[in-house]
C-alpha cells in the first residue's frame, strides 16, 4: 500500500515539474523537426541554418529544418546513396535518368498521391499546366520529383537573347540587325570601326551554346524550344520529331558561322584562349560588340546601358523563333527518400513556395526588413541588399535563399518583378510575341533504365563527334563540300539513328494523355 502511494506521489510530482516547464522547452517540444540535404554555398552566404529566411520560415511553418551541406555534392552521390538518407535533396542536381533509376529502386518515392493530399498550390500548378506534370512523370507513371519552374511563358527570363553594343550602332548611324543578313554587315562595320573591336565575342566555348543556337533558331531549327535544341532536336512541319546535327540546315548554320569566323567577326578566341576574367576585363574596355544571355548585367553593370537585346533574328527562309525554354527549368528540386519518417510534412512544409506568398517570401523576404514598397507600389530590396559590396544579387543571398543558383522547388516570380527588387527598370522587348514562341515546348523527356542505359554511350560519342567537327568546320579546317558527308556517315556510325529511334519514342510517350 505504502509502495502504491510512493508511486503516485512521484509520478504527480513529475506531472507538475513538466506542467511547469519553460516556455522555450514547450515550443521546442511542438516543433517537427526534418532533415534535409542541399549544395553547399557556404563561400557566399551563411549556412542556411543562419539565414533570416529559413529562421523566419521556421517560425511561420512550426518546421526546424536540420539542414546538411554538401561541398561538391555531384562527386558524392553514390557514397550518399550508399547511407542512410536525408528526408529530402533540395536543390540538388539529379538527372532524369538518377530520377528514374533510384525512384524504381525505391530510394526516391512516388509523390503524385502525396502531392493530391499534402500540396494543394503545386497541385493547383498541375492542374492547370499539364506540360508540368507530364514533364516530372517518369514512364512508370509516378512522379519523383518536385519542379523548379517559371509559368510566364512570355518571361525575359527564360529566353536566351543576343546583345549588341548600341552605342557602337549609334556611332555608327546603324540600326539594330534583325535579319542574318543585317547582323553580318553590322558585325562587320563594328569590326572595321576600331582597331581592338570584336564583334560576337564571349568566354571560349560559349558559341555552342550561345549564338550557334539563336542562330538555329533563325533556320527553322528551333521547333521544338530551348531544351529540344541542347538535346540535338527539333520538330519538322510534319509534327515529326528530327536530330539537328545531321540536317542540312545545321550544315547552313555551320556555314554562316564560318562565313564570320573567316571574316574575323566572330572572335578567334571562341574556341580557346579567353576565360570568363579575360572576357569580362575586355568587356569593361569596350571590346565586346555581341553576346548573349538572358540578361545585360551578365557582362557587367554597364550591360543594361550599353547593350540592346535581340531576341529573334530572321534567318534566309523567314524564320523568326525565340530561343527560349519549357516551364520546367529543373526536375529534381525536392526529391523525398526512403528514410523520410513523415513524407506529408516534408510536401507540406516546401508547398507553401509554390503559392503566391511563398514566392514572394522565398525571393524579396518581408516588408520592412529585406524590402520596402515604394511609391509607385513597387517591392524594392532595402538600401544594404542594393548597396552590398558584391553586388545586390549576393546582398539578397545573405538574406533569402531563392536569388543564386537555381533549381529551388520553386514557381519563379514574373520578370518584372525581380527586376524591380533590384531598383530596374524592366525590360521592354519589341520582338517578343506570342507568333515567336516555339511551336513545340518540349522538356528534356524522362527515359526508361533500359533506354538511358543504351543512350549513355551514344549520346557522349555522338557529342564528342559533334563538338570536335564543328570547331574544324567553322574555323576551315574542314571543307562543307568535301567532309560534310563523311560527317554525318559517321554520326550513323556511332549511333545517331538509334538515337533518334529512341527519342521518338520518348516524344510518343509524351504526347499521351
Amino acid at each position: 500500500m505504502k509502495k502504491g502511494v510512493l508511486l503516485f506521489l512521484l509520478s504527480f510530482v513529475w506531472l507538475l515539474s513538466a506542467c511547469q516547464s519553460s516556455p522555450s522547452e514547450k515550443v521546442a517540444d511542438d516543433v517537427k523537426s526534418i532533415h534535409l540535404m542541399r549544395n553547399d554555398f557556404t563561400d557566399v552566404r551563411p549556412k542556411s541554418e543562419d539565414l533570416w529566411m529559413w529562421q523566419e520560415y521556421e517560425k511561420k511553418s512550426g518546421v526546424k529544418v536540420q539542414w546538411e551541406e554538401v561541398k561538391e555534392f555531384g562527386e558524392k552521390k553514390n557514397l550518399i546513396l550508399s547511407g542512410k538518407l536525408p528526408d529530402a535533396f533540395y536543390q540538388t542536381g539529379w538527372s532524369n535518368d538518377e530520377i528514374v533509376k533510384y525512384g524504381q529502386q525505391g530510394l526516391f518515392i512516388p509523390l503524385e498521391d502525396l502531392i493530391a493530399e499534402h500540396a494543394p498550390n503545386l497541385q493547383k500548378i498541375l492542374d492547370e499546366n499539364p506540360i508540368v506534370k507530364k514533364t516530372l512523370t517518369a514512364p512508370d507513371g509516378h512522379m519523383y520529383s518536385l519542379p523548379y519552374m517559371s509559368l510566364d511563358p512570355m518571361s525575359g527570363g527564360r529566353t536566351v537573347r543576343l546583345y549588341i553594343n548600341q552605342n557602337w550602332l549609334d556611332e555608327l548611324s546603324l540600326d539594330v540587325p534583325r535579319t542574318t543578313e543585317e547582323l553580318k554587315e553590322v558585325l562587320a562595320a563594328f569590326v572595321a570601326s576600331g582597331e581592338g573591336r570584336e564583334g560576337y565575342y564571349m568566354p571560349s566555348g560559349w558559341l555552342a551554346g550561345g549564338l550557334e543556337k539563336v542562330l538555329m533558331a533563325s533556320y527553322g531549327l528551333g521547333t521544338g524550344g530551348r531544351q529540344a535544341m541542347g538535346n540535338m532536336l527539333f520538330v519538322d512541319e510534319a509534327g515529326q520529331l528530327q536530330l539537328t546535327i545531321n540536317h542540312e540546315r545545321m550544315r547552313e548554320v555551320w556555314m554562316y558561322l564560318r562565313e564570320l569566323y573567316a571574316e574575323g567577326l566572330v572572335a578567334k578566341q571562341s574556341f580557346a584562349g579567353v576565360d570568363d576574367d579575360k572576357w569580362r576585363a575586355d568587356a569593361a574596355q569596350d571590346k565586346v560588340g555581341l553576346f548573349q544571355w538572358v540578361d545585360p548585367d551578365f557582362i557587367g553593370p554597364f550591360g543594361p546601358e550599353t547593350y540592346t537585346p535581340i531576341n529573334v533574328i530572321e534567318g534566309p527562309y523567314g524564320d523568326k523563333t525565340l530561343y527560349t525554354e519549357p516551364p520546367v527549368s529543373g526536375t529534381s528540386a525536392f526529391i523525398i527518400t526512403k528514410d523520410a519518417a513523415d513524407p506529408g510534412l516534408l510536401l507540406e512544409w516546401v508547398d507553401y513556395f509554390y503559392s503566391p506568398e511563398g514566392q514572394i517570401f522565398a525571393y524579396l523576404g518581408e516588408e520592412g526588413v529585406t524590402y520596402e514598397v515604394d511609391e509607385d507600389g513597387h517591392m524594392v530590396y532595402i538600401d544594404e541588399i542594393l548597396n552590398y559590396q558584391n553586388g545586390p544579387q549576393l546582398g539578397a543571398f545573405q538574406w533569402v535563399d531563392n536569388v543564386y543558383g537555381g533549381y529551388f522547388p520553386y514557381a519563379e516570380l514574373d520578370q518584372e518583378i525581380r527586376d524591380r527588387a533590384f531598383g530596374k527598370e524592366p525590360a521592354v522587348y519589341d520582338d517578343v510575341k506570342e507568333e515567336y514562341m516555339p511551336e513545340y515546348m518540349l522538356p528534356t523527356f524522362m527515359a526508361t533504365e533500359a533506354e538511358a542505359a543504351e543512350l549513355s554511350t551514344i549520346v557522349t560519342d555522338i557529342s564528342t563527334h559533334v563538338e570536335q567537327s564543328r570547331v574544324k568546320f567553322i574555323t576551315g579546317e574542314w571543307n562543307f563540300e568535301k567532309d560534310w558527308t563523311n560527317y554525318v556517315q559517321q554520326l550513323d556510325c556511332i549511333g545517331a539513328q538509334r538515337l533518334l529511334e529512341i527519342r521518338r519514342q520518348q516524344f510518343e510517350r509524351f504526347n499521351q494523355d
